[in-house]
C-alpha cells in the first residue's frame, strides 16, 4: 500500500491532475496502477489525511487540493472538533485506561496486546501505511477493553473516527514509524509488570508525541 500513495503522491506532484481536478474513478486508478480497489482505497485514505486530495462537496470522488489546501492540512471527518481537542482527549481518556488496564489485565490480554505490536512492529518495517494505523488503533482498542471501564469504551466508541483519524496523521512523517512503535513497547512493558503509574506515565507520554509528530505544539498538549 505504501507503494501505491508513493505513486500516486509522484503523479500529483507532477502535475498528471491540475489542482482542483477531479481525480480518475477508483475502478480506472485501479486498473492504471494494477492494484485491488481495497489498496487503493487505503492509499486514497492515507491522501486524504496529508491534504493531497479532498472530497468532493457531493461526496462523489476525489479532488486534488490547492496548495493552500495542502499547507493547511486534512482533517476530513473531525468537524466540529479540531486536532488539538482530540488528542486532548486521548490525553485524559487512554493514559486512564493504561493505568486500569496494568491493574486489570490478564495473560490472555497480554499475549492479544504481544501480537498486535508484532504487527504494528511489521507494519513499521514494510512501511505498510494502512497496515500500521490499523494495528495502531486495535493496540488503543485492545487496553481501552482491557480497562473494564465501559463508559471509557463506549465514549471512544463514540468518537472512534476522529480517533482514527488522529491516528493516521502521524504518518504524513514516514520517518516517525519506529518512535511510536518503541512508545509501544514501553507501555505494553508497564502494563506487564503490573505499574498503573508507568502504564499512565508512558501512554500519556506517547499520546504528546503522537500530537508533536501531527504537528500540534507543545503548548497544545500539557
Amino acid at each position: 500500500m505504501a507503494a501505491t500513495v508513493k505513486a500516486l503522491a509522484s503523479m500529483i506532484a507532477e502535475g498528471q491532475w491540475s489542482q482542483g481536478a477531479a481525480l480518475p474513478p477508483q475502478r480506472e486508478l485501479a486498473r492504471l496502477l494494477d492494484i485491488s480497489r481495497a489498496t487503493l482505497r487505503e492509499a486514497i485514505s492515507v491522501l486524504l489525511t496529508t491534504g493531497k486530495i479532498k472530497a468532493q462537496d457531493n461526496g462523489r470522488g476525489f479532488i486534488i487540493a490547492e496548495a493552500s489546501d495542502e499547507r493547511n492540512g486534512a482533517w476530513p471527518q473531525a468537524a466540529p472538533y479540531s486536532l488539538r481537542e482530540v488528542y486532548q482527549l486521548r490525553h485524559v481518556v487512554e493514559s486512564y485506561a493504561a493505568q486500569l488496564a496494568a491493574i486489570s489485565r490478564t495473560q490472555d490480554d497480554l499475549a492479544a496486546l504481544r501480537n498486535t505490536l508484532a504487527a504494528f512492529r511489521r507494519a513499521a518495517h514494510d512501511a505498510d501505511l494502512g497496515g500500521y494505523v490499523e494495528a495502531d488503533a486495535e493496540f488503543h482498542r485492545q487496553i481501552l477493553a482491557i480497562s473494564g471501564n465501559r463508559l471509557l469504551v463506549d465514549m471512544h466508541r463514540t468518537f472512534a473516527v476522529v480517533m482514527q483519524e488522529s491516528q493516521r496523521m502521524p504518518v504524513l512523517h514516514p520517518g516517525d514509524l519506529w518512535p511510536a512503535v518503541k512508545e509501544h513497547e514501553l507501555i505494553l512493558e508497564a502494563i506487564e509488570r503490573g505499574d498503573p503509574d508507568g502504564a499512565h506515565y508512558y501512554m500519556r507520554k506517547h499520546i504528546s508525541m503522537g500530537g508533536s509528530r501531527s504537528g500540534l505544539s507543545p503548548t497544545e498538549l500539557p
